[in-house]
């Protein structure tokens, strides 16, 4: 039995290297990273620097063309190329004339035989990692038209020989436009790449794992103002246009990803189909499988110690919406898929606690004022300070101590990466606040993956293996069971954390529900406003708040609503909202998280789209062995 253990572990491993080995890239060549720092003048000219870590074996030369196009830029000037391995430079000998293996530590940059512009070095190296600065003026590399200025340039061809592990740039603007919203950004390349604003004058792009052939372009519209020596002058419209190309690439590029999707999801439904069908045929081969099954029967289930379905009081007064929330939808669609749910109830518990106050906009915008309050934020737990923080920042940007929900939303989509950053850290420091109060074990989860890995070796083994080894499939399949059983068992929280999950799902269905549980003595009013802050967080604030208007008539009286000092039950009923002033919050917040999470055409950042293909320059990065 032992050994076959032993035999059964070497195959999965056999197979778990064939199938999970990492990418390597073809041919002799790699660039380990390679960085663009772009500086555009005002005179509409680009200066350029390249630094490239390349592995090298078996190279004479190393070279980059650009494909000479008058009508996207007039030419290249200054080249200069040196090496900074190790950090020392070490300057390279210009020649002026073309060569076809460039003599070590000399360069050129010319017009080829082909009239391309070539920028070739020697490097004469049969194998090691160097560092190298191309350095360049690209002239005219600016268009200026009637209602903009472009910059469009293509860093890298299709025609490219050699791929990249990692491919970042750097464009710097020579001065600051007005408005931020008034640069327009986009990379066109591999739809995992990213670009964004990082500032009024720096535009960043960042991509992995860059293909040969693959092509990497990026364009930047501005003010016509940011280049006002620019004498590359066009008397025509072009900023509409240029949109509606964009759009129509990017929703291109979006079509990609969810087809892609799709496809996952279909191989991964066919797969789960097939292998049911051998896991309810292997249930019952239970004798080479006892070890797994005994584990399996001393692993305890962890269940409510008093299950109940209606729940009044607050499981925890000390629960942010975001630890309640985490424990509610735990093993069910996870905290993740509800995150902004979680950051509109955070808004109203915030308000609670003094953090900020609402106001409804008394003109026709149909818009919610959030003000700050003077209240340190030192005692605030974690996860709601990181949402606390992220308004201060929203609010700083504005003259008046306060800012609109649609500021808020604004604010978020044009910092998309730093609103995406927010919501994966409120997830890890609720986990963290969790585990601290005894409710989530991280060592039980670790486990439970770690046996879900288990199973998912034992199916793979059971597919590869259905005709070379078929006596293997029934047992792998067996196991895989088991070892499913054991992860779905062990993801689960303490007993403590399952106890208060209970009563958090008991209070929800008694929000829910109430208006028809007919109880003798209701809430006071007043703590429906704490009902609602989770009630937000489990999606069911609309509902409650139409049952308040039944229980409750005195919030139709106005004098009565107005006198008694409510944080915001105020204004969910008066004001201009017309009763969706929590449904509001939601809308925005929502659409922020919705937005953020797909590539956009409106050139605010983003992920890479896939059209292109027309900005100058075109750079191929190649080699020429060493033919002596």
């Amino acid at each position: 039995m032992k050994h076959k253990k032993i035999v059964l572990t070497l195959i999965i491993l056999f197979f778990a290297l064939i199938l999970f080995a990492p990418k390597t890239f073809a041919g002799s060549l790699k660039l380990e990273d390679l960085k663009y720092d772009v500086d555009l003048n005002s005179d509409g000219t680009a200066n350029v620097k390249e630094t490239w870590v390349i592995n090298i074996r078996d190279t004479n030369t190393l070279f980059k063309t650009f494909e000479m196009d008058s009508t996207k830029y007039s030419g290249i000037t200054d080249v200069l190329v040196v090496e900074t391995t190790g950090g020392k430079r070490k300057d390279f000998t210009q020649k002026k004339y073309w060569q076809y293996h460039v003599d070590k530590d000399c360069y050129y940059g010319l017009i080829n035989k082909n009239r391309q512009f070539e920028i070739a070095w020697g490097v004469s190296e049969k194998r090691a990692t160097r560092t190298f600065e191309i350095s360049y003026t690209i002239k005219d590399a600016i268009k200026n038209y009637n209602d903009c200025s472009e910059f469009y340039w293509q860093f890298i061809s299709t025609e490219s020989e050699i791929p990249a592990k990692k491919v970042s740039g750097t464009i710097n603007l020579p001065e600051a436009a007005v408005n931020k919203e008034d640069i327009r950004i986009w990379a066109h390349g591999p739809l995992n790449g990213n670009i964004f604003l990082e500032s009024n004058t720096t535009v960043k792009f960042d991509v992995e794992n860059l293909d040969e052939n693959t092509m990497l372009e990026a364009r930047v519209i501005t003010p016509t103002s940011v280049f006002y020596e620019n004498d590359n002058i066009l008397e025509v419209n072009k900023l509409n246009t240029i949109l509606a190309q964009e759009q129509k690439w990017a929703d291109e590029a979006n079509r990609e990803r969810n087809l892609r999707n799709l496809i996952v999801i279909a191989i991964i439904s066919i797969i789960i189909v097939l292998n049911i069908i051998g896991i309810v045929i292997a249930v019952f081969l239970s004798k080479k499988i006892s070890t797994y099954k005994k584990i399996l029967n001393e692993t305890p289930i962890i269940k409510p110690t008093n299950p109940a379905k209606y729940f009044r009081d607050i499981p925890n007064e000390n629960s942010t919406p975001a630890q309640a929330g985490f424990l509610y939808y735990f093993n069910n669609t996870g905290i993740d898929s509800n995150i902004s749910q979680i950051i509109s109830a955070t808004f109203l518990d915030l308000c609670l606690k003094k953090y900020i106050s609402f106001e409804v906009a008394s003109d026709k915008k149909n818009d919610i004022i959030i003000i700050l309050n003077p209240v340190n934020s030192i005692n605030l737990p974690n996860d709601e300070k990181l949402i606390y923080d992220l308004l201060v920042k929203v609010i700083s940007n504005n003259s008046q101590n306060s800012c609109t929900m649609k500021d808020f939303k604004k604010y978020c989509e044009r910092h998309s990466s730093e609103f995406l950053k927010l919501c994966t850290n409120i997830t890890k420091e609720t986990k963290n606040i969790c585990q601290a109060n005894g409710n989530y074990d991280k060592a039980l989860i670790i486990n439970s993956s770690d046996w879900s890995a288990k199973g998912v070796g034992y199916i793979f083994l059971a597919i590869l293996g259905f005709i070379p080894f078929l006596a293997c499939v029934i047992p792998s399949i067996i196991l895989a069971y088991y070892s499913f059983s054991l992860s779905s068992r062990l993801k689960t929280l303490t007993q403590k954390g399952t106890d208060e999950k209970e009563c958090w799902t008991g209070l929800k269905n008694y929000m829910n529900d109430f208006s028809l549980l007919k109880e003798k003595e209701v809430p006071e009013l007043v703590l429906w406003e704490k009902y609602l802050v989770y009630a937000t967080a489990f999606g069911i604030a609309d509902k409650v708040l139409k049952q308040l208007k039944v229980i409750y008539p005195q919030i139709t009286d106005y004098n009565y609503m107005s006198t008694h000092g409510y944080a915001y039950l105020y204004w969910s009923f008066y004001g201009n909202m017309n009763g969706n002033f929590i449904t509001h919050i939601n809308t925005s917040v929502s659409g922020v998280y919705s937005s953020t999470h797909y590539s956009s055409g409106s050139g605010f950042g983003g992920g890479f789209s896939g059209g292109g293909g027309f900005g100058g320059g075109g750079g191929r990065n190649g080699r020429k062995i060493n033919l002596k």
